[in-house]
């Protein structure tokens, strides 16, 4: 799930494949995308293709603004792959103020090359850190930075065929899976048999590292209790417990009574990443003090004592996601090769969406 702030939102992304686990493979045409507000069932955007770009081979991008009140939000692209059409969709939470995540979570500034840093006032500090860690953030797709969330899951996420062939009446009983068709046979207890847990609740991920889970009244213990697998989903032990096929969501933050979920996640900042950040938050420090830096101006061609020097205009390193800072540039091409603006993250119907505790 994808948090934007309202009227600020952010870039949405669309990522095509030949087949699961190939190569990147453009549509017949360009897409359309269209919004709809979740509580209301309210089109608010398209569809249309207008404002759909194209960077590179199965990769199609377009930034919504977000003008609209705090809810959540399902994003549909459709297209074809010749004849045959092709969907994918995700959910977009807006929120308002500061509660949203447009800025990112536990950078610190590395080396990086800048000696005079320590010469600088803590006020001028702060701002030239928010102004590269914000900037490298965005440029390198808004996948870096680890927050801390808390969540109520809905309930357990259940893959086992509840009962399967019925011997008395003699029928199978047919089930989805991963978007396939499946005649399922649980009789004399067999079961349905697949390599899921039998215990387990979704958490959006990626999940870094789990802070608590407290589950009435009590607080579990990870690796006795629980534990994480593939980023997302939180295995129960003990699946004689398990957990609880549905929850209160009415109890107070805190309670004793409530399944909740405290949890880091995102990625961890490469450290090339943070060095970036504090070469650029150097120049930036100095562009204010009127010193000389490496940011590029807005000057494009200078003639002197008959030599020519042609500079790339800032407006077209801006539209790349660049800085016109070499060495951080090349950090930037190396951990966002296609110039994406955020991770795509779908959504699935099939998995409950855990609420999550945002304010107080």
């Amino acid at each position: 799930m994808t948090t934007f702030q309202a009227n600020i939102g952010g870039g949405l992304t669309l990522r095509t494949y030949a087949f699961l686990g190939g190569p990147l493979q453009d549509l017949t045409g360009t897409p359309t995308i269209t919004i709809t507000n979740l509580t209301t069932s309210a089109i608010v955007l398209g569809p249309t293709a207008v404002g759909v770009q194209h960077p590179s081979t199965g990769v199609y991008t377009y930034f919504w603004n977000a003008p609209v009140s705090g809810a959540d939000y399902l994003v549909v692209w459709d297209g074809f792959n010749g004849v045959d059409p092709e969907q994918a969709n995700e959910i977009v939470t807006i929120v308002s103020g500061s509660t949203g995540t447009s800025e990112p979570c536990s950078w610190a500034l590395g080396t990086g090359c800048c000696d005079d840093w320590d010469t600088y006032s803590a006020e001028l500090q702060a701002q030239a850190t928010r102004y590269a860690t914000l900037v490298l953030w965005s440029a390198t797709g808004r996948q870096y930075g680890a927050c801390d969330l808390v969540v109520r899951p809905c309930g357990r996420f259940c893959t086992n065929c509840p009962t399967g062939y019925y011997w008395d009446s003699g029928v199978w009983l047919p089930y989805i899976y991963n978007g396939l068709w499946y005649n399922c046979w649980c009789g004399f207890g067999a079961g349905c048999q697949n390599c899921d847990p039998n215990c387990r609740v979704y958490l959006p991920g990626p999940v870094l590292s789990v802070t608590e889970v407290r589950l009435g009244g009590a607080v579990l213990t990870p690796g006795t209790d629980y534990f994480i697998s593939n980023n997302s989903w939180l295995i129960r032990v003990d699946t004689e417990e398990c957990w609880p096929l549905h929850t209160d969501q009415n109890l107070a933050p805190g309670d004793a009574d409530a399944f909740e979920v405290s949890y880091v996640r995102g990625k961890t900042v490469p450290g090339a990443l943070l060095d970036a950040a504090k070469t650029l938050a150097c120049e930036y420090a100095r562009a204010c003090l009127g010193a000389e830096c490496a940011l590029p101006n807005r000057v494009t061609s200078i003639a002197r004592q008959g030599t020519t020097v042609t500079m790339v205009d800032v407006n077209t390193l801006l539209e790349h996601g660049l800085t016109g800072i070499k060495s951080v540039d090349d950090v930037i091409r190396a951990l966002n090769p296609n110039g994406l603006k955020g991770a795509t993250r779908f959504y699935s119907p099939d998995v409950p969406q855990p609420n999550r505790v945002t304010w107080p």
